[in-house]
């Protein structure tokens, strides 16, 4: 996918890159640069910052090496409880939905589960109408079960696309009324 920039987002880009260079980077494409100059407007020093967080984020968390043909991402795809929507909203940004009934905390670990969302960001993000329209993630709650709460996941969740994701526009929480004082109650606690 080439991407048509103007001269000051090459000089943005070409910036970019001999910034991560310079700071021992591991090579990164120039496909790559893009996405994070895109989602901080071609800010080099915003989008180097991002990069960092991103980076650092993927390595706390064991997320840096897929295998979505093995279990236990395999299986933690199957569940369909975080999925991409095959639309967009009215600005043209995706649409990621985590269902929060689907997910069973004593069946599967955090990583796994961070692992399946990110692996699906991954890929929505290498659309260019994903890079440039962004992303609205909604955490829907319908029908959830104290079972079904990880209130640790839905703020790893949360902090990652908050601080070290590309393309993030919006959260969605969407709480039933049995959950918003335990959320209000541990909000408070943390």
């Amino acid at each position: 996918m080439a991407v048509a920039l103007s001269p000051d987002q090459e000089l943005a880009t070409k910036a970019f890159l001999d910034a991560l260079s310079e700071s021992g980077a591991a090579c990164v494409s120039r496909a790559t640069a893009i996405k994070f100059l895109l989602a901080r407007k071609f800010d080099v020093a915003r989008a180097h910052a991002l990069w960092r967080q991103h980076e650092a984020t993927r390595r706390r968390e064991g997320l840096n090496k897929f295998e979505p043909f093995e279990d236990p991402l395999k299986s933690e795809l199957e569940t369909g409880k975080f999925t991409i929507l095959p639309t967009r909203d009215a600005t043209g940004a995706a649409i990621a939905v985590f269902t929060a009934n689907k997910h069973f905390p004593s069946q599967t670990t955090h990583q796994t589960t961070l692992q399946g969302v990110v692996y699906q960001l991954d890929v929505a993000l290498q659309s260019l109408d994903t890079q440039r329209a962004g992303l609205v993630f909604i955490y829907d709650m319908t029908d959830s079960k104290y079972t079904n709460f990880d209130y640790e996941l839905s703020q790893k969740i949360l902090t990652m696309l908050k601080c070290s994701w590309i393309s993030f526009s919006a959260w969605m929480y969407p709480v039933p009324a049995c959950l918003k004082s335990l959320l209000k109650f541990l909000s408070y606690s943390f």
